[in-house]
């Protein structure tokens, strides 16, 4: 080249482009670049993909040559977009370029043309997925190097280019995705295995408490009565997290098990209230309907509700009520009873929103570990239920636990 481009030539280079290793991306793009620098005996070959988060061409791939490393060396292998440029063209508007005369061309950046020097140059769009996400860039310090067969080649060779880029994305966001499930099963392990020994722990730990509450009681020293309850209630919480650490356990395992029964939700709500309301945050169960019995397991469907009322207090203003409501709704597939638990926090963030039952997912300003929601979803899911949540920006969060009516059927 150039010259009329034979079939032989296009089988070579296809052929080498099928030996690109499944490797990382500027590793297969570079391996690409070498490839269509040899075939077009070119000076530079470069691969720029979209940056979204500079909005900027950046050539993740480049022959290795001479001029590619003086295009690096001045900063040229990142193209803002802003800035224009035949590259960024060939981009936007999706269609090939080819020029002999770069040097008396306005429409080249300056560095371009009077730093790397470059007199031909021939372009063509890169396809990932069926979208424009780059830009194939083929350049010769000669003038009037490329022609029209030329631009035809790189037009074909594009195609396979963008397919080797998108393939060795699948295979890193495969290697991304197996790294991190294995992660999360080490630390799920770890977290089943810690949650049985601190639980072995937490019974001698709450049996002495009781004891020194009660003597505390006998003798009449109300501050150690006081002091014996908080530490009381932190061991309480505890157990409780442990609790939910084993039952994400017991889930996985497909050992959680429900004792199904009719349940007064009211009653169960107003047990509930009694245990978590606090001098600062009241917990206030209203009935909608004056009975709403429906068929769960009432540990675990206070369990459930005890996880949402403790996250609405833990992101309530001090002094701000937590309101449970029970209701009946009918619905064409049968009647549900349902709880609404409703706070006057911040809100939900909308970033977080999407994701709230995710498994071990926590918001950036959160300190707990993405457990409680999830397992309070689960736990209404095999019910037959479901838990959903509504979140105006700034006007707290409403979240609704559904479950079927009991029946004698």
């Amino acid at each position: 080249m150039p010259g009329q481009p034979n079939q032989a030539l296009l089988l070579r280079t296809l052929e080498r482009l099928l030996e690109v290793p499944s490797a990382d991306l500027p590793t297969a793009l570079a391996f690409a670049c070498d490839a269509v620098a040899d075939a077009m005996h070119a000076d530079k070959v470069d691969a720029f993909l979209l940056d979204p988060t500079k909005n900027s061409l950046v050539a993740i791939g480049t022959s290795n040559q001479p001029l590619s490393s003086l295009q690096r060396k001045v900063g040229l292998d990142v193209l803002q977009i802003a800035n224009g440029g035949r590259v960024v063209q060939i981009f936007e508007t999706k269609a090939p370029f080819r020029t002999g005369r770069l040097m008396e061309d306005p429409g080249e950046l300056k560095g371009v043309r009077e730093t790397l020097k470059i007199q031909s140059k021939v372009g063509v769009p890169i396809e990932l997925g069926g979208e424009v996400r780059g830009v194939l860039m083929v350049a010769s310090l000669k003038r009037d190097f490329f022609t029209e067969d030329d631009e035809r080649f790189v037009v074909s060779i594009g195609r396979w280019v963008g397919t080797i880029a998108h393939h060795a994305e699948l295979v890193q966001e495969i290697g991304r995705n197996a790294v991190e499930q294995g992660r999360r099963a080490v630390a799920e392990e770890l977290m089943t295995v810690l949650a049985h020994d601190l639980r072995n722990f937490l019974s001698p730990i709450s049996g002495r408490l009781h004891l020194l509450r009660r003597r505390a009681e006998q003798e009449q020293r109300a501050a150690d009565v006081r002091d014996s309850e908080a530490a009381l209630n932190a061991v309480g919480r505890l157990a409780r997290l442990i609790s939910n650490i084993l039952d994400v356990a017991r889930l996985d395992q497909g050992v959680f098990r429900l004792d199904l029964q009719p349940v007064d939700l009211t009653a169960l709500c107003a047990d509930i209230a009694r245990t978590l309301s606090t001098p600062t945050h009241e917990v206030i169960v209203t009935a909608l309907d004056q009975e709403v019995i429906v068929r769960a397991d009432p540990s675990r469907v206070s369990q459930c509700l005890e996880n949402l009322v403790s996250n609405a207090i833990r992101h309530s203003p001090r002094g701000s009520p937590v309101v449970m409501s029970i209701s009946k709704k009918h619905l064409d597939n049968g009647d549900i009873g349902c709880v609404e638990v409703v706070d006057e926090g911040p809100g939900v963030p909308a970033e977080i929103l999407p994701r709230i039952f995710d498994r071990f997912y926590a918001g950036k300003t959160s300190t707990g570990l993405g457990m409680g929601l999830y397992l309070a979803q689960r736990i209404a899911v095999a019910h037959g239920g479901n838990l959903s949540v509504e979140s105006p920006p700034g006007k707290g969060a409403r979240f609704w636990l559904s479950i079927p009516i009991y029946t004698d059927d």
